[in-house]
């Protein structure tokens, strides 16, 4: 029988209402996330770290400074269970399916977990991702480093100027078969080659070319 696999996907949370049971150094980062993701959060713990308690003080997220019941989840998207306490974080993952909230294990049980938060490393607009699927964490996140050290700063900058002439091509080229065909050859080896060496006005006037010269296979 084929092992079970992870389906990568990149969720849009503006809006979304999502809670984090539990206050420490795991809740806080979830937190930040989420509202950096434009959630809508609450953190449940009748305690937590000062940075959690700036927070809600500063009206970015919601505190309730009490024991998790399952009334405090009523209406969330999604939930994180994150305490030290494994059976508040099962009984916070049942309480959350329950609702048809999705639900993030950040602490045991992790087996409970509808998916899981890859290690991150972007630069603007670009967001690159690693996932052990569970295995080995430390190694997803060595990986990263290594993505931000090596690839983040140069294509993320990239990406910031390929975002305007991908508008430009969208406009001249109708149809995503055709699109995908342009920008398979725009895209090639020696432009690759100039962003690599930060030669982003070289590699831009190639793309540019690239638009103005293009012609779909009739």
């Amino acid at each position: 029988m084929m092992k079970e696999q992870f389906y990568p996907v990149n969720m849009k949370l503006g809006g979304r209402r999502c809670a984090i049971v539990g206050g420490g150094h795991i809740a806080l980062r979830r937190a930040k996330a989420l509202v950096a993701a434009g959630a809508i959060v609450t953190v449940i713990a009748p305690q937590a770290l000062p940075e959690i308690v700036d927070l809600s003080r500063e009206g970015v997220i919601r505190w309730i400074t009490e024991p998790f019941t399952a009334s405090h989840i009523v209406g969330m998207f999604l939930v994180v269970c994150a305490t030290d306490d494994e059976a508040v974080n099962r009984a916070a993952a049942w309480s959350s399916k329950a609702t048809g909230a999705l639900v993030n294990m950040a602490a045991p049980p992790t087996e409970l977990s509808d998916f899981t938060v890859p290690a991150q490393a972007g630069h603007g607009q670009l967001l690159l991702t690693v996932s052990t699927a569970g295995a080995s964490p430390e190694l997803s996140r060595v990986l990263c480093r290594e993505l931000a050290d090596n690839f983040v700063e140069v294509y993320g900058t990239w990406l910031d100027r390929l975002a305007p002439l991908r508008q430009e091509a969208q406009k001249k080229f109708s149809g995503s078969e055709v699109r995908e065909i342009f920008w398979r050859s725009a895209l090639d080896d020696e432009v690759m080659a100039l962003v690599r060496q930060r030669k982003y006005d070289e590699a831009e006037a190639r793309v540019k070319d690239a638009i103005a010269r293009f012609r779909p296979q009739s």
